[in-house]
């Protein structure tokens, strides 16, 4: 029988660390429709990309890569689905927010590093404020990044979704990598 173990968060270099990656939890049932268990978040350096290198592309367009971000996810702990698919995932995700902040801050004690959200159910959850579409984020660059004080990290965030719609590579949406290249370049 296989123990599940909750993936660790992933850092190469803490004292490199530019942004913070976001994952909303480990729970996927890609192996034939079962759990897969991750050592690492997003299964970073288990020898299966598929659940990072959409991230990492996305993340070397805005000039980062593995040796200067911190990766984690919201909720460690695998849960029964997806969250996408999970209706309890937003009560079981606010009560992750206080531990995941402790994370954090163990990382970013002054919190000012941007923290990139790679999924809209992260996004909806961590915003004390009315949410906005991702077309609308993605197309007016001025609303990034969503401030420390508009959120529950208490940290600038940026809507960095790993969706194929929402990639780097696509040209409309050159100004909302622009703003978010000059946002690390202000840190």
């Amino acid at each position: 029988m296989q123990t599940q173990r909750t993936p660790t968060a992933f850092c190469y270099s803490p004292n490199q660390v530019r942004a913070i990656v976001l994952g909303a939890d480990p729970s996927n049932f890609s192996d034939k429709g079962n759990r897969k268990i991750l050592t690492k978040v997003f299964g970073i350096g288990d020898g299966d990309p598929r659940y990072f290198q959409g991230i990492l592309k996305n993340l070397k367009e805005v000039g980062l890569g593995l040796e200067n971000i911190y990766v984690d996810n919201l909720i460690q702990d695998y849960l029964d689905f997806e969250s996408s698919y999970y209706k309890l995932w937003e009560p079981v995700a606010r009560k992750n927010i206080p531990d995941c902040l402790a994370r954090l801050d163990s990382i970013d004690k002054k919190r000012k590093l941007p923290v990139f959200l790679t999924t809209e159910v992260l996004y909806k959850v961590l915003i004390n404020t009315q949410p906005i579409s991702a077309a609308q984020l993605y197309s007016q660059p001025e609303l990034i990044p969503i401030s420390a004080e508009l959120n529950e990290l208490i940290r600038p965030l940026i809507p960095f979704y790993r969706h194929q719609d929402y990639s780097m590579l696509i040209q409309k949406w050159n100004l909302y990598r622009h703003r978010i290249m000059e946002i690390l370049s202000s840190n």
